[in-house]
Parts: structure tokens; sequence; C-alpha cells
């Protein structure tokens, strides 16, 4: 009698051992699922955030030219409301001379 006590016993342990084994075994898949989308997650924003850097970094270097070409073109206004340099495109571009003065060609081959 004693044996079967103890076979019931053993018995009805390993049972409720077992329904402990699985809640464990789920909830370790559980971890092991979210652990694999958090690395997951953490790779693929930095590589979006590499991407972004890189894009962030183009863009920069665009404006810097975008803002040289935007003072080039303000310091060449500010030149051509100056009478002597707009007489001095004349000449140069257009052969065009003030009445009093004597254009001086040079050696024509």
């Amino acid at each position: 009698m004693r044996n079967s006590s103890v076979d019931r016993h053993l018995s009805s342990t390993s049972k409720s051992n077992a329904g402990g084994r699985r809640r464990i075994m789920i909830w370790l898949l559980s971890l092991a699922a979210f652990g694999s989308w958090a690395i997951f997650t953490f790779f693929s924003q930095g590589i979006i955030m590499a991407d972004r850097s890189e894009q962030l970094t183009q863009k920069e270097k665009q404006k810097q030219a975008a803002t040289q070409t935007e003072q080039q073109l303000q310091t060449e206004v500010n030149r051509l409301k100056d009478p002597e340099y707009i007489g001095e495109i004349a000449r140069s571009k257009y052969g065009l001379y003030k009445p009093e003065e004597t254009p001086i060609i040079g050696d024509q081959k």
C-alpha cells in the first residue's frame, strides 16, 4: 500500500511539474521572441539613422553651396549698381565707349 501512495504522489508531482515546465517554456519562448524583436528593431533603426545622417550631410552641403551662390549673386547685384562697373562691362563685352574715349585695340593677327 505504501508503494501505491508513493506512486500516486510521484505521478501527481510529475503532472504538476509538467504544467510548470510548460509555463516556463512558454515564458522563455515569449522572452526570446521579444528579445529577437528588440534586437532586430535596434539594428534596423541604426541603419535608418545612418542613412538619414548621410542625407542630412548631403543636404547641408547643398545648402552651403546655395548660400555661397546666393552671396556671389548678391555681390554681383551690388556691383551692377555701380556706374563704373556697368561702363566696364559695356566696353569689354559690347565694345561701347564714351564719346571722349579712344579705344585701344590690341595687336590682331
